[in-house]
């Protein structure tokens, strides 16, 4: 009955999974928070609150303007419950905004498989990287992401190779005078720090390894059906498969690098594999095969918080 209730793009489908994604954050933050209830937390809590949910409309136009998945909602649910496996995600500020601006940037790459704007395109996917690199300095490696579109869906004309660079670093460019003008250009280095960690002990403790297990291997079960029905569609998805599969690839190489990892990181990775599991569920024609599926999301994401 859920399958079939989320096999659909009706208005109360967008009702059900706001009032989702409004438990979600209720749960994940009260399950986060140690410190006292305030009105200026309240108030923080409220403008993170609008973020996301206008995450969800954002993500969910890119998907429908692309037809990365069919008519269905199954990748917003997803995105919703994966959001909710991982509650740290909605303490960390700057890595939840630098996703927001993130989906810009790939609401333009996406839509590269048209020919239509093309060079605004690459500017602006551009653009937006530049600034999510200065809350989330790994979001830079999305930039490699652009030079792929670029490549699969043949946009490598000579000025197209260099639009991305200026794209980039007009932003950063602005920010560097902003804060030239003010001599604090202490705080603009700071933007810039790296910092890296390739360790992945913190990945053991039950409450991270319990969902991480399970979508590892939902995620490796899904590739090869969703990867094998690409091949035999069209030239235009075909491109923009090999996109979403480079994509998760940016995205888990985020993820290993990250300096702090207490799941928030993993963020990077809800948006190409939502889709991938989106894809996933289509394909399996055992209805309750979908069921099982979809209730062990729900499942799982109410069990880590009792772990």
């Amino acid at each position: 009955m859920i399958a079939n209730f989320f096999n659909q793009t009706k208005p109360i489908n967008f009702v059900v999974l706001s009032i989702m994604m409004l438990l979600v954050f209720m749960i994940s933050s009260i399950a986060t928070y140690s410190g006292d209830f305030s009105f200026v937390f309240l108030l923080k809590k409220g403008a993170f609150l609008f973020l996301t949910i206008l995450m969800i409309f954002v993500y969910n136009f890119i998907i429908r303007k692309n037809a990365l998945t069919e008519n269905n909602s199954y990748a917003l649910l997803f995105y919703i419950l994966l959001i909710g496996f991982f509650p740290y995600i909605l303490e960390n500020n700057k890595l939840l905004i630098a996703n927001f601006i993130l989906l810009f940037s790939f609401r333009r790459i996406y839509s590269l498989r048209t020919s239509i704007h093309v060079r605004e395109k690459i500017f602006d996917s551009a653009f937006w990287i530049g600034i999510a690199s200065m809350f989330y300095f790994w979001s830079i490696l999305f930039f490699i992401l652009i030079y792929s579109a670029i490549w699969a869906f043949n946009k490598g004309e000579k000025r197209n190779i260099f639009i991305p660079i200026i794209g980039f670093t007009t932003p950063i460019f602005l920010t560097f005078v902003y804060y030239l003008s003010g001599d604090n250009l202490i705080e603009f280095s700071k933007l810039w720090s790296i910092n890296y960690d390739f360790s992945l002990s913190s990945y053991v403790f039950l409450k991270l390894l319990f969902p991480l297990v399970f979508l590892i291997i939902l995620s490796l079960i899904s590739v090869y059906p969703t990867t094998k029905k690409s091949l035999i569609a069209k030239m235009d998805f075909k491109s923009t498969w090999t996109i979403l599969m480079i994509h998760i690839l940016l995205a888990l190489s985020i993820v290993l690098i990250s300096p702090q990892k207490t799941g928030s990181e993993l963020m990077f990775l809800f948006f190409p594999l939502s889709i991938l599991l989106a894809n996933f569920i289509q394909i399996i024609k055992k209805y309750w095969l979908k069921e099982m599926i979809i209730y062990i999301f729900f499942i799982t994401f109410f069990s880590i918080y009792f772990l």
